[in-house]
């Protein structure tokens, strides 16, 4: 069973000895043998699981969590307390019935509580070993930017080749509601409202019209302070005297009619019924057209860069002429991937959709496969040589440890 690959029993033949002493605390032979099942089960090589290599790692596991004791490290009991309980559920609901599972506890001879005390000390040590490391270790560890051009020298010719790649260009534009449609929706509000002016019930209304999913509670958004709504929101509905009903509020959502229900404090209780701008077949029919026709003008000849500064939406992509920068073939998004590279290079992509966004991609220039330059791999090289630099101190901390603390082993 599940718990069982989990929680190896120990051999009952075997006599409980204590095999090694780290300053005051001790370690049983069960608790070897217990911590191998445990390892076994997590696929670790079994070359790698003597008793004299594990007993080892459990040493310095017990030199790392006295050290963050000394130090007053805190980790936070109440989080790895809920994580050991969400833990044992997943592991609970696995399990045909409750029944199973504690059949399994009884057959490992252990209790749900003791099972959950373990998951609670694993992980205690982890975050005090985590902190310890953090906090101890690697901040003396320093990469200098003459090792990591070393070692780009040193090693680019086996790094991987950068395959072949594109200047990859868009143009986008969002299907928006137009004037037209923005005043229709502002007729819907003001209608709402004037109902509300002839004695209507505002929940009833709410959970009639309203395209928000507080409808269902009749339109209440209940208590919130300063800062947890938009700003025109929040503006008005702290503005008003409780029972108040707004004038239709416009946001980035659409229109609000708000209703204060309540104040505590610094926090306001409301209501609201909300009309979401939403773009017409219409509005979409527009912008498709002026999308094909940008695309016309550019196979004609018009410059893919001029078209993108001027029409984009996309703020940062249009100050550089729509270049998104150097995509190779597995770097260009699922979604638009096929489309892209069946278009040739130099060519436009047909008008593509997704959502309420269209989209024109080009790729308007081929880049041959060639070596990485330092600047493009640097911050890689600079993790890879800070994790060697990170075990090598630890290694260094271990011993120092071993030579100041009390070991005694009995294996």
């Amino acid at each position: 069973m599940l718990l069982i690959s989990i929680f190896a029993i120990t051999n009952a033949e075997v006599l409980d000895k204590i095999v090694a002493k780290v300053g005051s605390d001790i370690i049983l032979m069960s608790d070897l043998e217990n911590q191998i099942n445990q390892m076994r089960s997590t696929g670790v090589d079994e070359s790698m699981l003597t008793h004299q290599a594990v007993l080892d790692h459990m040493v310095e596991q017990r030199l790392m969590i006295q050290k963050a004791k000394d130090l007053d490290i805190k980790v936070d009991e109440a989080a790895i307390k809920n994580y050991a309980e969400r833990y044992i559920a997943q592991i609970k609901a696995q399990y045909p019935s409750e029944a199973a599972f504690q059949a399994d506890l009884s057959q490992m001879r252990i209790t749900q509580s003791e099972l959950q005390k373990h998951f609670v000390d694993q992980l205690t040590e982890s975050a005090l070993t985590e902190q310890l490391m953090e906090n101890y270790i690697t901040p003396k560890v320093n990469v200098r930017e003459q090792e990591l051009l070393e070692f780009y020298e040193a090693s680019k010719d086996s790094m991987a080749v950068k395959p072949v790649s594109w200047d990859l260009r868009l143009i986008v534009r969002e299907i928006m509601p137009s004037e037209d449609s923005e005043a229709h929706l502002l007729e819907e509000i003001q209608a709402i409202r004037r109902r509300l002016d002839s004695g209507e019930d505002f929940a009833d209304l709410a959970m009639e019209y309203s395209d928000c999913p507080s409808s269902e509670q009749g339109g209440d958004l209940g208590f919130f302070s300063r800062g947890m709504m938009v700003k025109p929101f929040e503006d008005a509905a702290f503005s008003m005297a409780v029972g108040e009903i707004s004038q239709p509020v416009q946001s980035q959502f659409g229109y609000h009619i708000i209703k204060v229900v309540e104040r505590r404090g610094d926090e306001v209780r409301a209501s609201h019924i909300l009309k979401t701008s939403s773009a017409s077949e219409n509005d979409e029919e527009r912008e498709m057209a002026l999308m094909n026709r940008l695309r016309e003008e550019i196979q004609a000849g018009a410059d893919f860069a001029e078209i993108a500064s001027e029409y984009s939406m996309d703020p940062e992509s249009k100050a550089d002429g729509g270049l998104l920068g150097d995509f190779s073939e597995e770097d260009i998004p699922q979604l638009f991937s096929a489309p892209i590279m069946n278009t040739p290079v130099g060519d436009v992509t047909e008008v593509l959709k997704h959502d309420s966004m269209l989209y024109l991609f080009s790729r308007d220039q081929e880049n041959p496969q060639r070596l990485y330059t330092f600047d493009e791999v640097k911050e890689q090289v600079r993790s890879y040589l800070m994790q060697i630099k990170q075990m090598e101190a630890y290694d260094e901390w271990i011993q120092e440890a071993r030579r100041d603390a009390f070991i005694e082993i009995s294996l």
